[in-house]
């Protein structure tokens, strides 16, 4: 039964270490009244953005349409002029490397007066891949200060159709605005 709770416990750890949200990073001003912003506007995208040629227009478009649903739930948007905060985001995509080690073991062993001999060497396997992070930053209408910054980031999958990516943008955005507003402490 003792066994049973200690694993139970350990599959009940993993899930929740599974749920957590690892590509979300934000931070703010904190004497910033938030509750107070009620329209927004979204900035043009700065053209450095598509200085990496792996940054696709299209997935600039995507990210602020979906950006735009996220926020139009809240607030309404208006000409920059007239807003209370701007948002403005960027799209940066990294070249990772993993590396894994395997152990590749071989042995030999005769019972009695005899011999043993064995081999344990490591075999390493690198992997690269696409890292891609969304940066936002909310930016006071007034002041013009970054006034909150919230990034969100995944390994960029190759192969989506349109619809995949725009759920997958969704999906990170989604979960990176359940900390905009911030909430009081």
């Amino acid at each position: 039964m003792k066994h049973l709770l200690v694993m139970a416990i350990a599959a009940l750890t993993l899930l929740l270490n599974a749920c957590a949200n690892r590509g979300i990073s934000t931070d703010y001003q904190t004497d910033v009244a938030f509750n107070e912003y009620r329209s927004y506007a979204l900035l043009p995208v700065d053209p450095s953005v598509y200085a990496n040629p792996k940054v696709s227009e299209i997935t600039i478009k995507r990210i602020g349409t979906v950006l735009k649903k996220q926020l139009s739930n809240r607030y309404s948007e208006v000409d920059p002029n007239s807003a209370d905060f701007l948002v403005r985001y960027f799209l940066v995509l990294d070249e990772r490397m993993k590396v894994e080690s395997y152990n590749a073991n071989f042995g030999i062993y005769r019972s009695g007066f005899a011999y043993g001999h064995a081999y344990d060497t490591p075999d390493l396997h690198n992997t690269y891949y696409q890292q891609g992070s969304i940066i936002v930053d909310i930016l006071d209408a007034k002041s013009q200060e970054v006034v909150w910054r919230g990034s969100t980031e995944g390994k960029v999958k190759e192969g989506l159709s349109p619809e995949q990516r725009e759920a997958r943008v969704a999906a990170q955005l989604s979960d990176l605005f359940e900390h905009f507003p911030p909430k009081a402490n």
